[in-house]
C-alpha cells in the first residue's frame, strides 16, 4: 500500500536542446509550416532551445506580463499541500529562484536546486537528479512537474487522489471534451487551442474521448523501470508508443504472454468500436481505456491507472510563441477588466506575489539575465527569425497582437476568474 498523499515534487525548468540554432529554427518552423498546410486548430511556433545560443532560449525563463515563466509555476505549487519541492534546471533557473525565494519567500516549503546536466539534458536524467535529493520511501509517490503550465494551481485533485494508494502510476489525461464540453455548439468556449492525436473510449461512461498527453505525473520512481519512463517520454507525442511498448515487451516472454489477450482485444475491437462513436477518424493512437489501464499495467509490471480531468490548465502548457502570447494577452486583458493592482490576482490565486516579484525583483534581474535586459526587442527578433507574421512589441514595448483581440482570450478571463474566485489555497 502507497502513501496515500504526494508531499514531494520535482518541478523541471530543464529541456533538451539542439546542436546549433540553424537545426532548431528548421525544425519549429517546418512544423508550423506543416500545421498551416493542414489547416490545423493549434499552431506551434516552438521555443526550442540551442547549444550555440548567446542568451539560452529556454522557456521557463520567457517573462509573461514581465514575470518569468517559473515563477508561475513556483506560485502553483506554493499555494498546494506540498512539502518539499526539488528545481532542476540551469544557472539562470537558480539566479531567478533565488530573487523569488527573498521576494516571496519559501511559502513554508522546504525548496531545493539541482543544476541540470548539460551532457544529459533528457527526462529521465532530471527525474535522477530530482530523486537524489529527495528521501523518498519504497511506497511514496512524488509529482514531476513540467515547469511550463503557469495557471496549474489546482493540484491537491492530483496530490491526494485516492488512487494514489493502490498505483504507482497515474496519468492525468487531457480529454478535450471534459475541459471544454461545449466545443461543439460553441467554439469560442475552447480558449485553449490544441490539436488531439489521441482517441480513447471510455466503454463504462459510453464516451469517446479526444486525447493529448498528460503533464501532471504522480509516479513510484522505485517501482517504474528507468528505461520504461525515457520510451514513453520520447513516443508521447508522434503516435508511436504502442509500437514502442510492444518493442520494449519483447524483451520479457513472461510478459508479453500476459500482454497478448490485451492486444488481440485491442486489435479486433478499436476501429470497429470507433466508428460507432465517429466515422473516418484520423488519429496517431487510440485505445479503450480499461483494456489500456489492464495493458499499462502489465506493460509496466506495476499498477497504473488513466483518468480525465475537468481543468484547461492542465492542458495550456508553453511551448510555443502561440501560448506565450495567449498568457501575456490573458493578463493584459484581466489588468484591463481590474487595473493593475488586482488584474492577475483575480485570474491566479499566487497573483499579488507575482506582482510583488516583478516590481521588487525584476529590476535587478534585469541586470543579471541577458534576456531581460529588453525583452521586446529580444522577442520581436524571435518572431521575425521562425517567420512569425507579426511582433508582438510595437513603439519600444507596447503589445498588441491579433490574439489579444480574439474572444477565446474573454473566455479564458471569465474562466479562470471564477476559479480563482473558488479555490482555497493551501494553508501552510
Amino acid at each position: 500500500m502507497n502513501h496515500p498523499t504526494i508531499e514531494k515534487c520535482i518541478v523541471s525548468f530543464s529541456h533538451n536542446a539542439y546542436e546549433s540554432r540553424k537545426l532548431a529554427d528548421k525544425e519549429a518552423i517546418e512544423k508550423a509550416r506543416r500545421e498551416i498546410a493542414q489547416g490545423k486548430k493549434g499552431i506551434s511556433h516552438l521555443i526550442l532551445r540551442a547549444r550555440d545560443d548567446e542568451i539560452d532560449r529556454l522557456k521557463f525563463l520567457f517573462p509573461i506580463y514581465g514575470i518569468p515563466l517559473m515563477c508561475y509555476a513556483l506560485g502553483n505549487l506554493m499555494v498546494s499541500s506540498l512539502k518539499e519541492i526539488v528545481v532542476v534546471g540551469s544557472k539562470e533557473v537558480k539566479t531567478v529562484l533565488d530573487a523569488f525565494l527573498e521576494t516571496i519567500g519559501p511559502c513554508g516549503k522546504k525548496i531545493r536546486f539541482v543544476h541540470e546536466d548539460p551532457d544529459h539534458l533528457v527526462l529521465i536524467h532530471t527525474l535522477v537528479l530530482g530523486r537524489n535529493a529527495l528521501a523518498l520511501a519504497p511506497n511514496e509517490l512524488v509529482l514531476f512537474q513540467p515547469g511550463d503550465l503557469p495557471f496549474l494551481y489546482d493540484l491537491d485533485r492530483v496530490l491526494n487522489d485516492k488512487d494514489l494508494k493502490t498505483h504507482d502510476l497515474i496519468l492525468w489525461l487531457n480529454s478535450r471534451q471534459e475541459m471544454f464540453p461545449h466545443f461543439k455548439e460553441d467554439p469560442a468556449s475552447e480558449f485553449v487551442q490544441r490539436n488531439y492525436h489521441y482517441r480513447v473510449i471510455d466503454e463504462k461512461a459510453g464516451r469517446l474521448h479526444d486525447v493529448k498527453e498528460p503533464n501532471a505525473y504522480p509516479i513510484n520512481l522505485a517501482a517504474i523501470e528507468e528505461d520504461i519512463i525515457e520510451l514513453l517520454h520520447e513516443t508521447r507525442k508522434d503516435g508511436k508508443i504502442l509500437n514502442a511498448g510492444i518493442h520494449k515487451v519483447l524483451t520479457s516472454p513472461a510478459r508479453m504472454l500476459r500482454l497478448l489477450p490485451v492486444l488481440a482485444s485491442h486489435f479486433r475491437h478499436f476501429d470497429s468500436d470507433l466508428r460507432t462513436y465517429r466515422m473516418n477518424d484520423e488519429y496517431k493512437f487510440g485505445m479503450h481505456l480499461k483494456n489500456f489501464n489492464k495493458g499499462a499495467s502489465i506493460f509496466l509490471d506495476t499498477p497504473f491507472v488513466a483518468k480525465f480531468h475537468n481543468d484547461p490548465a492542465y492542458v495550456s502548457d508553453v511551448d510555443a510563441l502561440e501560448d506565450w502570447e495567449d498568457f501575456e494577452s490573458l493578463i493584459r486583458y484581466a489588468v484591463q477588466e481590474q487595473g493593475e493592482e488586482n488584474g492577475l490576482a483575480s485570474i491566479h490565486p499566487f497573483g499579488r506575489e507575482l506582482m510583488k516579484f516583478k516590481r521588487e525583483a525584476m529590476p535587478g534581474l534585469q541586470e543579471r539575465i541577458a534576456m531581460y535586459a529588453d525583452f521586446p526587442v529580444y522577442l520581436n527578433d524571435l518572431y521575425r527569425s521562425l517567420e512569425m507574421p507579426h511582433v508582438p512589441f510595437h513603439d519600444g514595448d507596447r503589445y498588441d497582437t491579433p490574439n489579444l483581440h480574439s474572444p477565446l482570450v474573454a473566455n479564458a478571463y471569465r474562466w479562470y476568474k471564477e476559479k480563482t474566485a473558488r479555490f482555497q489555497p493551501c494553508a501552510e
